[in-house]
């Protein structure tokens, strides 16, 4: 498996929210000039999707990480945590990792 492929965007299922979300690796470009000078170098960047008509994105954000984020991770699975925390305040809250057939990352 390449390495772009361990990064690629994860979508997961979290059962007891009802919800779908997307995470991704930062751009680079959401960060503030304060961000950088309290230390943060990178962050993950989240969506929130709720399992209803239309599928409607309901909620996202970024978790600040004061390291790069291939620095941290070794995939965008190793986030998931991460995100958990952020979204929900519970990292350990039960989540299933949506994979297509042509998605061999994990």
């Amino acid at each position: 498996m390449s390495t772009e492929n361990r990064y690629e965007d994860l979508y997961i299922f979290v059962p007891a929210m009802k919800q779908i979300i997307r995470i991704a690796e930062g751009t680079g470009d959401n960060l503030f000039p304060e961000d950088i000078e309290e230390g943060y170098a990178d962050y993950i960047y989240y969506e929130q999707y709720e399992l209803s008509q239309g599928f409607p994105e309901i909620d996202g954000g970024q978790v600040l990480l004061e390291e790069l984020f291939r620095n941290k991770f070794g995939c965008t699975e190793d986030a998931i945590e991460d995100v958990l925390s952020m979204a929900y305040g519970n990292s350990k809250i039960d989540y299933v990792i949506l994979k297509g057939e042509e998605n061999e990352n994990h």
